[in-house]
């Protein structure tokens, strides 16, 4: 029943504010167990009902704030972020591996909000451009496809193989998604001081024709990112 309830509020997440209907399709749960556990988290005060829609609630919005593995990179990320998107007007965000997924630690939603808001704690798909770009760096932290492992859903080895040397090759990935139309996202890059790669900058690309444009400002704030990080204490000294 407990991951029943969190596949709805992934779901709600990801759309915002929805009927019974539709989140028994998005979900592909039966409408009646949706229900259910609709009463039950809208007692709780995780989910919040409106005229016959549904949302995620206040509680559970309170909840999340207290979510600080990662403070010190959300503050960091604060002026490269504005950056990017007051240059490119688009969704944008930053994104680490947390429990075996690519998770937003913060994020920018603008154009691209109805595609997807990445909102903070927004888990990513997992062939998004933020784990091709960990993947392809062999580190140890990527989130679930190091280049050894199987390739994710809608890839054969062969696809996923070539798509990974590339972004090895351009420092970056763009993923074109078939979602309400053709979507395109990018990422790159975050460095710690050793090299290592501890996140990924995203951007829902909103206008494919500024392509090379976004993907220069991508770039800068990576780096942008990437020296601030570089620049702070070890963590054993650092005030998260």
């Amino acid at each position: 029943m407990l991951a029943g309830a969190f596949v709805v509020l992934e779901e709600m997440a990801r759309v915002g504010e929805a009927g019974l209907s539709a989140l028994a399709a998005g979900t592909g749960l039966p409408k009646t167990t949706v229900y259910r556990l609709l009463g039950q988290l809208v007692e709780l005060g995780a989910v919040e009902q409106h005229q016959g829609r549904y949302r995620v609630g206040a509680t559970l919005a309170r909840l999340g704030r207290s979510w600080t593995a990662h403070r010190f990179l959300t503050r960091s990320a604060a002026g490269p972020l504005r950056h990017l998107a007051l240059e490119t007007r688009a969704t944008v965000c930053v994104a680490v591996p947390s429990g075996g997924r690519m998770t937003v630690v913060t994020g920018i939603a603008a154009a691209a909000r109805e595609f997807f808001p990445h909102l903070p704690g927004q888990t990513l798909p997992p062939d998004s451009a933020a784990d091709v770009v960990f993947a392809a760096s062999g580190a140890p932290s990527s989130a679930r496809t190091p280049p050894s492992a199987p390739p994710p859903p809608g890839h054969t080895s062969n696809q996923w193989a070539r798509r990974l040397r590339t972004a090895r090759e351009q420092g970056l990935d763009l993923h074109q998604y078939e979602w309400g139309g053709e979507r395109l996202c990018l990422a790159v890059p975050v460095h710690a001081a050793s090299g290592e790669i501890v996140a990924a900058v995203g951007v829902a690309v909103p206008d494919p024709r500024r392509l090379a444009h976004t993907t220069e400002v991508a770039r800068r704030s990576a780096r942008m990112l990437s020296t601030s990080i570089q620049r702070l204490p070890p963590p054993g000294r650092r005030n998260t």
